[in-house]
């Protein structure tokens, strides 16, 4: 998919990845200051600590390496660095203020910064650590490259490099910059928007900033052990439902709510995203037993199937008592996932759209001559075949790595079901367990689901970048002559 005809520029990603660095100590103080109106001085020192180490490390290779123009290939290491490096830098004061293993705070991070939501954490952390995670999951939804964009970078080629290997080619202002700047506006907005839907449905001030942040992030931590389903009356649950579907929707078609609302309202993905939460709540609701028929179809059912496709992963009851065909249903809309340009993960709405487009297109030219050109659009956007390309790439990798971590699952033990639901959470960053996830399952199995969240928030393609050898190490060409026989 792309070729590394030589290796990256490992100081032009260095030079970057300081700008990283420095931008990401300031998340960092966050969960301080948190820590210091808690009073919990000890957390406030090691986040403290950690950010101002991070931020002396960022500025010295900021300030040493010159600047550089970085080539796609350099935007897209950055782009799959930037989250494990990330997960790591935030598990380090993590465990140190809750006494967790580092593993398992790495397993922590990395579900908070890819907007997951698994959980491996005790349930007695304490306020900050549910803060700190909460935090975690609302700047890896809008994502530090934004961060780095809109208030380091200046644009050019570069700016646009790093954004286009992030967020692809949308755009809703003349520069990437001033783009990702609206974008990071109506993330704060939607945010607010939440909080003040949690505060009117009864939810402390506490517990609505941390949801919030999880909900339009469609990360799906929760303050509660139980999730949703420790709060009572039908206004809480409501609220969260509304504010995933906020974060859910592409953040590219918010401004046109104020210039052009019926762009918004007959956008083809939207519609279909609505389309596919009416649909799945139905055969959810005929999945299940006879005894939960009832207002519980309207109340929790709903709830779940919003929770899913929108990839947040709140719950309102344990879904180790599923059956089979309710999980079916689950998995199915998790693969598919929220917008294209939202926080949620999975296939993606606009990549379903695609392959519809696809299949009728290879049907209606049976009926036509070879020579006839059909050119595939979705609303303005005309389909190029390095999209399909991409589409078919995309595909075949979720799928190859879906099928692979759903059998590690099966060799410890685990029931077909519950291994691919597990996988499917992960890769898609939903963060609904069927009982499988928990401090105490094998290292391995943790590891598995860690290298799924990473693939499923940076989208495959980049990761794999990171690891082959051609990324970083200049091929020598064969000079070898060819002797005529």
């Amino acid at each position: 998919m792309y070729e590394l005809h030589t290796p990256v520029d490992i100081k032009a990603v260095a030079k970057y990845m300081g700008y990283y660095l420095i931008a990401f100590s300031f998340v960092l103080v966050v969960p301080m200051l948190v820590a210091i109106i808690f009073h919990n001085l000890e957390a406030a020192a090691y986040y403290g600590g950690s950010a101002a180490t991070i931020f002396i490390v960022g500025s010295f290779i900021y300030r040493t390496l010159p600047d550089y123009d970085l080539e796609t290939k350099e935007a897209l290491i950055i782009v799959a660095l930037v989250f494990p490096i990330s997960a790591f830098l935030s598990s380090i004061p993590m465990s140190l203020s809750t006494g967790m293993p580092l593993f398992d705070a790495y397993f922590e991070s990395v579900s908070a910064v890819t907007t997951t939501g698994l959980s491996v954490a005790p349930t007695d952390a304490g306020p900050v650590f549910l803060f700190a995670r909460s935090w975690g999951q609302w700047v890896g939804g809008i994502g530090i490259i934004l961060v780095v964009l809109s208030v380091l970078i200046s644009p050019g080629t570069t700016a646009y490099r790093i954004y286009k290997a992030n967020y692809g080619d949308m755009k809703i202002k003349p520069t990437v910059v001033a783009t990702t700047r609206t974008l990071g506006k109506v993330y704060i907005i939607i945010t607010l928007v939440s909080i003040i839907l949690l505060l009117l449905s009864g939810m402390s001030f506490f517990d609505s900033i941390c949801h919030a942040f999880c909900c339009v992030s469609t990360g799906g931590f929760s303050t509660q052990t139980a999730s949703i389903g420790a709060y009572q009356g039908d206004l809480i649950p409501a609220a969260i439902s509304i504010s995933c579907l906020l974060g859910a929707i592409s953040f590219v078609l918010y401004p046109y709510l104020l210039e052009k609302p019926e762009k918004f309202i007959r956008n083809k993905e939207l519609k279909l995203f609505l389309a596919l939460i009416v649909f799945s709540s139905l055969v959810f609701a005929f999945t299940l037993s006879k005894e939960s028929f009832g207002y519980a179809i309207i109340k929790d059912n709903l709830f779940q199937i919003i929770s899913a496709i929108t990839t947040a992963g709140f719950s309102t009851f344990d879904l180790s008592i599923l059956s089979e065909a309710s999980k079916a249903v689950l998995i199915f809309i998790m693969w598919i996932g929220g917008s294209m340009g939202s926080t949620a993960g999975g296939i993606k709405v606009f990549r379903v759209l695609l392959l519809f487009k696809v299949v009728h297109n290879v049907l209606l030219r049976l009926f036509l001559p070879r020579e006839t050109i059909t050119p595939m659009k979705i609303e303005e956007h005309v389909i190029q075949s390095e999209e399909i390309y991409n589409l078919v790439t995309f595909m075949l990798l979720y799928t190859l790595i879906l099928v692979a971590s759903s059998f590690i699952f099966m060799l410890y033990g685990f029931d077909t079901s519950s291994s691919v639901f597990e996988a499917s959470s992960a890769l898609s960053t939903v963060g609904l367990s069927a009982g499988v996830t928990n401090a105490a399952m094998p290292a391995v199995l943790k590891a598995v689901l860690i290298i799924d969240m990473l693939f499923g928030r940076i989208e495959i393609v980049p990761l794999i970048l990171l690891f082959m050898p051609g990324t970083w190490i200049k091929r020598k060409k064969n000079n070898k002559r060819i002797v005529k026989t």
